[in-house]
């Protein structure tokens, strides 16, 4: 398999891992007693959007065969991966109760998984820079 039909694997299976992370493989806090939803199940609906759009980068980066498109796709899903690594730490954030599910699990779990989303986005950016040292529009 070639590196860049590997790279799009690896982006896919993130984005898979990422989406299902706050309901499968770290589920977030449940409801309080009254009902209502605390701000970690709706970091978590983010967050699953997110891990959606990352897979969705990923199919796109398998079947496309363009090396400036690639970098293009690069740089996107670096820039989602950075984005869902904020959801979490700063944009929405969770419970404020370390011991809650949400901080013991839920964020290190998508801190881990687009971080390493983000990074490869990065390797294929730097894999598919161009070449020639000219980079001006024409």
């Amino acid at each position: 398999m070639k590196r860049d039909k590997i790279i799009g694997v690896i982006f896919i299976a993130l984005g898979i891992l990422v989406a299902l992370t706050p309901c499968v493989i770290a589920p977030t806090c449940g409801p309080m007693e009254n009902g209502m939803f605390m701000k970690c199940h709706w970091m978590g609906r983010a967050v699953m959007g997110s891990g959606v759009m990352m897979a969705i980068l990923g199919c796109a980066y398998f079947y496309v065969c363009s090396s400036n498109v690639k970098f293009a796709f690069g740089f996107s899903s670096f820039i989602v991966g950075i984005y869902t690594l904020l959801l979490p730490a700063y944009l929405i954030g969770g419970c404020m109760n370390k011991e809650m599910m949400c901080q013991a699990k839920t964020m290190p779990t998508v801190y881990i998984f687009a971080g390493i989303y983000s990074l490869v986005g990065l390797a294929a950016m730097i894999l598919n820079r161009r070449k020639d040292a000219s980079c001006r529009c024409e």
